[in-house]
């Protein structure tokens, strides 16, 4: 029921200090509508309202007081939320009173009364009473109703892990628990976000390994399984054409060098150290190298679209990443492809920079692919060996890299091994760079007719995905300094792609669902 301004008017007398009787209050409650928690709540909200309506804001300039209005607002709120929260708690636990099984065994779990504990949410701090369950035989304890209604074990609310998290995906977690103070009000250190990371970076993952293992196009003989299953949320219509573009990019990651491979003098340090225990330092040692984040873009046809003469853009797509082995990214990978109908396609184009691995992707799908190497990768590649042949910038360079990159557009890159036979390499760098060349020419000239594929109107760029390393993964994870643990590494480049595929409260309630 709605409360008109009439009705407004008589909570807002009720809350003045001049009240009317609690018999007034009563009656009040009851053309309201509202339960005694509900009225109640919505005085002290009032009351949280008047109390900036007094306040005036004299001498504060609109910065001020605009942040003044929005804490005014969630204090207004919360005890409404509280109350709501409360009551569909014990909504829950009129329908399990006494004894109940247990989730664990399945057996009796003896009720021992509700209790109650805090958690701090978006709107601020609340106060919760849920009933508590026992069993004897697992000697565990549980809150069937707090988990139905989606309230974590932790200290914040999942609402509030959900916008902290992905802010901290975003941007550095510094940044992000000043983003989130700014906006909200709550304070949450940076260790408490890194913690948040954490735990969603590894439901996501744990999410990910149960997609991968369900819809399998393998078996375990490494047969083909017919019908094949795909994702419940999979997209109904199938594409004609599809586009899937596969790339990596390395950040950097830190492991602690064990302990047989360090020196005498790093073997004193540290021993010093834990006696005087001291962290980090010159008493900490680790191995920093680029670990591979595999990158895919998937996309369809239809979903190209020029904005001017050269430039385009894709109106949608769908990102998989994986820190990993290409066996892992594969079984990944195929769930996005079942789930976008992409196995159905009519044709599934491949763009890619010809590396090995992507070769051997393509040959473990269980579906007809059809390669293409990037253009712009070969003639990255050309302009390389040029400047290693006759200089940097020199105009000898740029007339042989031209001379060759057009050869690949016309489809003859056999002409331009030809050409590199001639070409002996005046010193080391260069003749690498010639017999680097040759040899990738020569294993991707099956991928190679360009004049071809543009007749069909097919894409010959990858540049999606080289967007993809950059902006989904790179501008978090290869930011200067930046150093990662493995497990942090790989948690990140799961939660970039689940953020820019557009799933994050989706996955939320997948994860909620799971515990």
């Amino acid at each position: 029921m709605q409360c008109n301004a009439e009705q407004a008017a008589e909570v807002i007398e009720h809350v003045i200090p001049s009240s009317p009787s609690v018999g007034r209050a009563s009656s009040l409650q009851e053309r309201l509508g509202l339960n005694e928690r509900a009225f109640s709540s919505l005085v002290s909200g009032v009351s949280e309202l008047l109390a900036y309506a007094n306040s005036g804001g004299e001498g504060a300039d609109a910065v001020t007081m605009e942040r003044d209005a929005v804490s005014f607002a969630f204090g207004a709120i919360r005890p409404l939320f509280e109350a709501h929260l409360q009551q569909a708690l014990e909504t829950l636990d009129n329908h399990t009173k006494g004894e109940g099984d247990c989730f664990d065994c399945g057996g009796c779990a003896e009720s021992q009364g509700r209790r109650f504990r805090p958690w701090e949410s978006i709107v601020g701090s609340i106060r919760l009473g849920r009933r508590y369950r026992y069993c004897s035989v697992c000697d565990k304890g549980s809150h069937p109703s707090q988990a139905i209604l989606g309230l974590p074990s932790g200290k914040f609310t999942a609402r509030l892990e959900e916008v902290a998290t992905m802010l901290s995906t975003t941007v550095a977690y510094p940044m992000a628990a000043s983003i989130l103070e700014s906006l909200t009000g709550v304070v949450v250190s940076v260790k408490g976000l890194e913690q948040m990371i954490e735990r969603r970076g590894s439901a996501v993952a744990q999410l990910l390994e149960l997609d991968a293992a369900g819809f399998a196009p393998y078996d375990e003989l490494g047969l083909p399984i017919q019908p094949r299953r795909r994702p419940g949320d999979a997209i109904e219509d199938r594409p004609q054409r599809a586009y899937l573009e596969v790339d990596g990019v390395l950040p950097m990651v830190r492991e602690p060098v064990p302990h047989n491979e360090l020196t005498p003098a790093d073997k004193r340090r540290l021993t010093k150290a834990k006696k005087e225990k001291a962290r980090g330092g010159k008493s900490r040692r680790w191995n920093i190298s680029g670990r591979e984040v595999k990158n895919a873009v998937l996309y369809r046809a239809e979903d190209c679209a020029d904005l001017s003469p050269g430039r385009g853009s894709l109106l949608h797509k769908k990102y998989v990443s994986h820190l990993g082995t290409r066996t892992d990214f594969a079984d990944l990978l195929w769930v996005e492809l079942a789930r976008q109908r992409f196995d159905q396609a009519k044709q599934l184009v491949v763009l890619s920079d010809g590396a090995a691995w992507i070769r051997n992707l393509c040959d473990w799908l269980p579906v007809p692919t059809f390669l293409i190497l990037d253009l712009f990768h070969v003639k990255h590649r050309i302009w390389e060996v040029a400047n290693a042949l006759y200089g940097a910038g020199s105009t000898k360079a740029a007339a042989w890299a031209q001379t060759q990159c057009k050869r690949v557009e016309q489809g003859k890159a056999d002409k331009v091994i030809q050409a590199l036979r001639f070409e002996k390499g005046g010193n080391e760098v260069a003749r690498e760079k010639l017999n680097e060349l040759r040899e990738y020419l020569n294993n991707n000239l099956d991928r190679m007719d360009y004049p071809k594929y543009r007749k069909r109107g097919l894409r010959v760029g990858s540049g999606a995905v080289e967007s993809a390393n950059y902006h989904v993964t790179g501008a978090r994870m290869k930011l200067q300094g930046m150093r990662w643990s493995e497990i942090g590494a790989t948690h990140m480049a799961y939660l970039r792609a689940d953020l820019f595929n557009g799933n994050w409260e989706r996955t939320t309630r997948d994860i909620l669902a799971v515990a």
